[in-house]
């Protein structure tokens, strides 16, 4: 469960991010109104704790900014000012709890759990699956009453699922949910879905979290010991061979890019790299970065990310780094994708609905960004079908990914490589949302985003920026330049699908609210 805390003291702070890390929540933290703000745009959050006397902007203020802009998640106010006048006015202004300083922390625990409770009242405050028991009162995890010794990322992937048992989760939003600001990268959803997988398997628990290809991780059904489980050989190797079909189309543009960083090896080893050539390089590790993990290789995407900040620390790393983690990513190439039978699994039950649908949220009316998704069937639901999308990237490989995978859910695509063109291109596509790239040549879609907010035809255009950045400060940047939702590269069909249609959905929603009457 992710949380943020919103306050300025210090003390108080260190305090209860220990206590709350210990109780295995994510916590971010904000020190005055206006920041509280920028993170409540900028990740999706289970709860928000909230001090009333704020710099910048204080917490009534933010709690009712929050509230107006549809904004259902939880917000406990804690505060030291305890008069009943005080908590009136905190709870009128959208909190759902009012808590007095100084309290323990044990009973912002009990708090915390209750508020979850009413916000999702079908969440029992005991969670089962079959014979295995989680408290998340003393985050403790049985099964057939033998305690099971958990990490905490591992006991946070567990109550996740079992709390969203109908949801599939993909690899970026788990680490959104579990890892925060400082996520890692999504190998390491990977390793922690094995490794939880691994001590389940121990204490005797087979298949409780299934991989659904394309898409992530969800929560299977307990089943009966006897049950027999299904073949699926032959959808595995439908999906293997597809997946192995679109990495041999864009091989030739991913190895053209290595080669550039080969070049750029061999001007540095000769002691000369040329401006041109630098930038072309740094380029090309960035866009490696951002697509090497949708065609099965994560750890090329990493090294991608590593060869990026080799450049951008300005010669303060030697070239033998930058040459072994060339090689290193050569040689991970020359190797078929990393697509295991695990990685492969179909459910059963999703063969037996439509192939492209994705799980499905209670709300769509949630705090931007959305990180929830809904069904294809939802999707149709939508006016004016089919959508048209305008997605502009100086990358032909993910806009060409775009091209085929848009399609198949009536949504148009329209592609842009050079973001200069934009201005026309938006008068005569009139599209119903625009994605951007950040990094781009001349210009970058956070400035675009930002003259396009400042243009009152276009001021209500949905925005999604579909970028390889995840540090704070570059999200933060997008949602203050006027960005409505992001997805890290590299991305995945199903969720970018799924943010596009929340987003319409939000759009549409909105315009119902802000009709006269």
């Amino acid at each position: 469960m992710r949380i943020l805390l919103v306050d300025d003291d210090e003390l108080l702070i260190q305090t209860l991010v220990s206590h709350l890390t210990s109780q295995h929540y994510v916590v971010d933290v904000a020190k005055d109104g206006e920041a509280g703000w920028d993170y409540t745009r900028s990740a999706a959050y289970d709860l928000i704790v909230l001090d009333i006397n704020l710099p910048k902007l204080d917490g009534i203020q933010l709690c009712q900014k929050l509230r107006q802009a549809r904004c259902t998640v939880p917000i406990l106010l804690l505060t030291a000012l305890g008069s009943s006048a005080d908590k009136v006015i905190g709870l009128d202004a959208g909190a759902d709890d009012y808590l007095v300083k100084p309290c323990t922390t044990e009973e912002l625990s009990a708090r915390i759990r209750a508020l979850t409770r009413r916000y999702n009242p079908s969440t029992s405050p005991i969670l089962e699956w079959g014979d295995l028991v989680l408290d998340p009162g003393t985050c403790e995890v049985t099964y057939q009453g033998q305690r099971l010794a958990l990490s905490p990322k591992e006991y946070g992937l567990l109550e996740l699922f079992l709390r969203n048992p109908q949801r599939v989760f993909s690899s970026s939003i788990l680490l959104e949910h579990l890892w925060g600001f400082d996520a890692p990268g999504e190998e390491t959803i990977r390793t922690h879905i094995k490794r939880l997988r691994r001590k389940l398997k121990s204490a005797g628990i087979e298949d409780m979290i299934d991989t659904v290809y394309g898409m992530g991780y969800r929560l299977k059904p307990p089943v009966e010991r006897d049950t027999p489980i299904p073949q699926q050989s032959s959808t595995t190797d439908q999906a293997r061979a597809a997946a192995i079909a679109l990495w041999e189309q864009f091989k030739p543009s991913i190895l053209e890019r290595v080669a550039t960083l080969e070049q750029a090896v061999e001007a540095l080893t000769a002691g000369n790299l040329p401006e041109e050539l630098g930038r072309a390089a740094t380029a090309a590790a960035h866009k490696l970065a951002g697509s090497l993990g949708m065609f099965g290789f994560p750890a090329g995407t990493q090294l991608g990310q590593e060869i990026e900040r080799w450049f951008q620390a300005a010669g303060t790393e030697s070239v033998e780094q930058l040459q072994s983690l060339v090689t290193k990513l050569q040689q991970t190439l020359q190797h078929p994708p990393q697509l295991s039978d695990d990685d492969l699994l179909i459910s059963l039950s999703q063969e037996s609905t439509d192939s492209r649908t994705v799980s499905e949220q209670p709300s769509l009316a949630d705090q931007p960004p959305a990180s929830t998704c809904i069904t294809g069937r939802q999707a149709q639901n939508l006016p004016s079908l089919p959508i048209k999308v305008l997605a502009v990237d100086d990358d032909p490989l993910v806009l060409e990914t775009l091209r085929q995978f848009l399609p198949h859910w009536g949504i148009e695509i329209s592609t842009l490589s050079d973001p200069l063109q934009l201005w026309d291109v938006l008068a005569t596509e009139m599209p119903d949302l625009l994605i951007l790239d950040v990094d781009m040549p001349q210009v970058s879609g956070i400035e675009l985003c930002r003259a396009i907010r400042n243009e009152s035809a276009w001021s209500g255009l949905p925005i999604l920026f579909l970028t390889a950045y995840r540090n704070p400060e570059i999200v933060l940047q997008m949602y203050s330049a006027g960005a409505d939702d992001y997805v890290s590269k590299p991305f995945i069909e199903p969720e970018i699908v799924t943010r596009i249609f929340n987003r319409l959905e939000r759009n549409r929603l909105l315009r119902t609210w802000q009709k006269p009457g």
